[in-house]
């Protein structure tokens, strides 16, 4: 009867037991899934949050109007990576896109028609401004999103060669590549610097599960930087050779500071060229009306007095 009993509580433990642990207990992809999945919806400082809710914006509503609710095909590949350059790295960031220019072109080209049924204008210069309309509607948002990647993706540029020096300290220092990323990326994220921020993301999907490799390569095609790549390739070689880590990061960090001072020495060049037409339409004849000017009233009143 005790032995029954023992038996019995034992069981009865050993249920509560496995009820209460079995859900944790998830497979290694789903865990790597779910860490990936909680990096992506959390805010990163210094840029701009377009989702307030988990509910769908106006913008996602239009889109899906349009476009359907099913998920968007891979040829938006190019798109996503644009968003994130620019700073919206989010996944429904592409349909609050699309949505936008799909508002913007209908507003403009209602717009246009406006005009034009207020006015005498004809049929085919109705469709023309029409069309003109929504095209400028439909390409100005993508054209803004450009120009903030680029700027993005410059200010990067700048702060890598100091980012690599960085990385040369910790790991001259004794810490490992890992842990030197993860270091290198909490003290610029701090600083608010947009390099810090990337590569903390980076560092998140590495303690995710991420193979460094494929995460450094997944940073790289994000930010649209080729000195990272370039940095990627580095390190493999590095890696797969046996060589010095910290100095080949030296090394690398040498010649993206040489390729920097020769960008600024090449943009220096072409502003002198491109301040002779501002001088010439601009600045020279202001000067030349200040220098002749009052030469010119002087002489014609001397030959008016002579003359009378």
């Amino acid at each position: 009867m005790e032995l029954l009993l023992t038996i019995g509580v034992f069981g009865f433990v050993a249920s509560v037991i496995y009820v209460l642990l079995a859900p944790r207990g998830v497979a290694e992809q789903e865990v790597v899934g779910q860490r990936l999945e909680a990096i992506a919806t959390t805010k990163t400082p210094g840029t701009v949050r377009l989702l307030a809710g988990p509910e769908n914006t106006v913008w996602e509503k239009i889109a899906n109007f349009f476009l359907g609710d099913k998920e968007l095909p891979a040829g938006y590949t190019k798109l996503r990576q644009l968003l994130h350059a620019a700073g919206y790295p989010w996944e429904r960031a592409l349909k609050i896109f699309l949505g936008v220019r799909i508002f913007l072109a209908l507003l403009l080209g209602a717009s246009a028609l406006l005009i034009c049924a207020s006015s005498t204008a004809s049929l085919p210069q109705m469709l023309l401004l029409t069309a003109l309309l929504s095209a400028m509607g439909y390409t100005l948002p993508k054209i803004h999103l450009q120009r903030k990647a680029a700027a993005r993706t410059m200010e990067i540029q700048e702060a890598l060669p100091d980012t690599l020096d960085l990385l040369v300290v910790c790991v001259e220092a004794g810490l490992s590549l890992d842990a030197a990323f993860v270091r290198v990326a909490k003290e610029q994220s701090d600083q608010g610097l947009l390099i810090g921020q990337e590569l903390q993301l980076m560092t998140n999907e590495v303690q995710a599960g991420v193979v460094r490799k494929e995460a450094m390569s997944r940073l790289a095609d994000r930010i649209g930087v080729e000195e990272m790549k370039g940095l990627l390739t580095f390190l493999m070689q590095t890696e797969e050779l046996g060589g010095s880590v910290a100095r080949s990061l030296r090394v690398y960090a040498d010649t993206m500071r040489d390729k920097r001072t020769q960008k600024a020495e090449e943009a220096a060049r072409k502003a002198v060229i491109k301040l002779m037409f501002p001088v010439v339409l601009f600045i020279l004849p202001a000067l030349f009306l200040v220098i002749f000017a009052p030469v010119t009233v002087t002489i014609s009143k001397m030959f008016s007095s002579i003359g009378g």
